[in-house]
């Protein structure tokens, strides 16, 4: 195991004694941020990190994935957020000079469109106006990467665009009210006619194509980005599904003088479908891991696959947390149970479109049915 995973075991004992106060809060403590970053978990894929032949994005998962046994929001800041530093470290020198100007330790959140939305051209730069979503980690953030549409710009083709914001110049809204996930502080934001110059401006699909002729030897420079982004939260869903597991074993280990014939039927049952879950995240991660490794991309069957699994993989951890939430008793109905800490949180994470059931399950099933044709299947 590497050596920043085992110094996450290591942390485990203080997430852990944290995770109820940052749900309060709705945000990761000061400490724990100074920790992340301390450690080095925060910059593993930032544009300052050591470049390596063998990558580290199977560990920063990992890292992530160990994180999310204590407290699942430390685990989503550190695989989401954290994985952000990949987007950052395709960016041009000069970019990244501008981004790390002012401090070496940079936290880049992100932001998704919505209706109300805006992003044009102008002669000057790109005019950003409106509001963005669920943006994990603003409060803390120094820069926003938001994923912009734009319907004035000549490429029609790839009308979408990575715009860089310096977080403090928009408005963060209170509005996360999730009933899982909550310490994430996953708020919308507002920007209010924000021109941003053209230099940090760029087409999403160039920033997350395959560039086989980038300098550096780390396959997350290379090869197309975003098989590796969405796959990163796997880790934190499962390290829920583990961490609810240990409190429900725990629990009635230290409260039961004989075994309930019931709820050992349950802890096996949940044992069996976590070693399931386990051997198909290790599959999943080993898998992108090697392929990085030997510079080759996903096909389209593939990545039909992947996400297909991606999502059978959240299905089994939300099985198991469910599981073990309905063997309690009504004494154990509160919020401030950390079974139930966890149930909330792997239903939010669940719902994230990177693991949605039925459009991952649709798409694979129908290129099961209807074969994609060859050209297709090649990388």
């Amino acid at each position: 195991m590497p050596s920043l995973c085992l110094r996450a075991v290591e942390h485990l004992p203080r997430w852990r004694e944290r995770a109820a106060a940052a749900e309060l809060a709705m945000r990761l403590s000061s400490s724990t941020f100074d920790e992340l970053f301390a450690e080095g978990w925060l910059d593993l894929l930032s544009p300052r990190a050591p470049v390596t032949s063998s990558g580290h994005w199977p560990t920063l998962v990992e890292s992530a994935r160990i994180a999310a046994r204590a407290c699942a929001s430390t685990g989503w800041i550190m695989a989401l957020v954290g994985g952000h530093g990949s987007i950052a470290r395709r960016l041009p020198a000069t970019c990244i000079n501008q981004l790390y100007n002012d401090w070496p330790k940079q936290l880049f959140a992100s932001a998704s469109p919505c209706a109300e939305s805006l992003l044009s051209f102008e002669s000057a730069g790109a005019r950003v106006n409106g509001r963005w979503r669920f943006s994990s980690g603003i409060e803390d953030a120094t820069w926003l990467m938001l994923n912009a549409p734009s319907t004035n710009h000549s490429d029609t083709h790839n009308p979408r665009f990575l715009v860089l914001i310096a977080a403090n110049e928009v408005e963060r809204l209170n509005s996360w009210d999730s009933c899982g996930m909550v310490a994430t502080g996953s708020h919308d934001v507002l920007t209010h006619q924000l021109l941003v110059p053209h230099d940090r401006v760029f087409a999403l699909h160039d920033i997350f194509a395959q560039a086989p002729r980038a300098p550096a030897c780390d396959y997350i420079d290379r090869l197309p980005l975003a098989p590796y982004l969405t796959t990163s939260i796997i880790g934190p869903l499962l390290g829920c599904a583990e961490g609810a597991f240990t409190v429900f074993v725990a629990g009635f280990r230290s409260s039961l003088t004989q075994c309930d014939p019931r709820i050992a039927e349950q802890a096996a049952h949940s044992a069996a479908q976590l070693h399931s879950a386990t051997q198909l995240y290790d599959s999943l991660i080993t898998w992108l891991h090697n392929a990085g490794i030997n510079d080759r991309a996903l096909n389209a069957q593939e990545l039909l696959q992947l996400k297909r699994d991606r999502a059978y993989l959240a299905e089994q951890c939300v099985q198991v947390v469910r599981r073990l939430v309905e063997r309690l008793g009504v004494s154990s109905l509160m919020a401030s149970n950390p079974l139930q800490r966890h149930w909330r949180d792997i239903q939010t994470m669940a719902a994230h479109r990177d693991v949605a059931w039925s459009a991952a399950m649709l798409a694979s099933g129908d290129a099961i049915l209807r074969p994609l044709p060859a050209d297709a299947l090649k990388n």
